[in-house]
């Protein structure tokens, strides 16, 4: 059996999803499934571009992907520069279900649908280390904060850019946590059962699960960092206060014996 490409693609935030369809209907033979827009240019060509940013092609040569992803890019939503891109081979197999060794994939069903299955998987573990390489830059760019404290047991930061910091975490999270949904089971999946062990299966393989969940425990052990500075800050700024009251009064005590 031969052995074909399947890739992913993680262009840009997201698209702008209704205009693209729109696009893609006047230009070629195009379907729309939920959020996912299906391109089938030839027998056993597949294209499944996600509403999130991600397009997922089965066996499409340098330059097809290279016109599509240029298409893709008119309608993107911030696009990413470089893209992030997961590859894996597939073959069709003479044996019942799906294994999965190497990053080879061999599948008994090869069509549009049970293709599209596998495709919301690979999709999602791609978006995932869109937001895996973002809290990995915001984690490089914190990380002097916990060892300045353990050198120095204070550092000195001030609070306009300490709330620059927690705004920033606090976005990362909020981003992901609000796409989280992207993670769980597709709508796709239910109206489609039989295929669910397709999807599940390149899942596991791809440890969806696990990794979404190191990523919020990340998220959540930066902004309990940035939220203790806080505090502490509040605390040394109330305490400041404080003094400046009590010398005010203690000067105050003093003009009125000096009197």
């Amino acid at each position: 059996m031969s052995i074909n490409k399947l890739r992913a693609l993680c262009i840009a935030e997201r698209f702008q999803f209704d205009t693209l369809y729109e696009s893609l209907t006047c230009q070629m033979h195009a379907a729309r499934m939920r959020n996912v827009i299906i391109l089938t240019p030839d027998d056993g060509v597949y294209a499944f571009i996600f509403d999130y940013g991600v397009c997922v092609l089965y066996r499409y040569d340098y330059e097809s992907e290279k016109r599509l992803v240029d298409l893709l890019l008119k309608y993107a939503v911030n696009p990413l520069d470089p893209f992030i891109e997961e590859e894996l081979d597939y073959q069709k197999s003479s044996e019942d279900g799906l294994r999965i060794r190497n990053d080879l994939i061999e599948v008994d069903d090869v069509t549009e649908l049970a293709c599209l299955s596998l495709a919301h998987a690979l999709a999602q573990s791609t978006k995932l280390a869109v937001f895996e390489t973002s809290i990995e830059e915001t984690i490089k760019k914190t990380k002097y904060i916990p060892v300045t404290l353990a050198r120095k047991g204070a550092i000195s930061l001030s609070r306009t850019k300490l709330a620059k910091e927690r705004g920033r975490v606090y976005l990362e999270k909020s981003h992901v946590i609000l796409q989280f949904n992207l993670l769980d089971t597709p709508e796709f999946i239910w109206e489609y059962p039989e295929l669910e062990h397709y999807y599940l299966a390149l899942s596991r393989y791809l440890e969806i699960t696990p990794r979404a969940t190191v990523l919020k425990n990340r998220l959540e052990v930066i902004q309990e960092l940035l939220e203790m500075m806080a505090d502490e800050q509040k605390h040394s700024h109330s305490s400041m206060l404080e003094w400046i009251i009590i010398i005010l009064i203690a000067i105050e005590i003093g003009l009125f014996f000096f009197k």
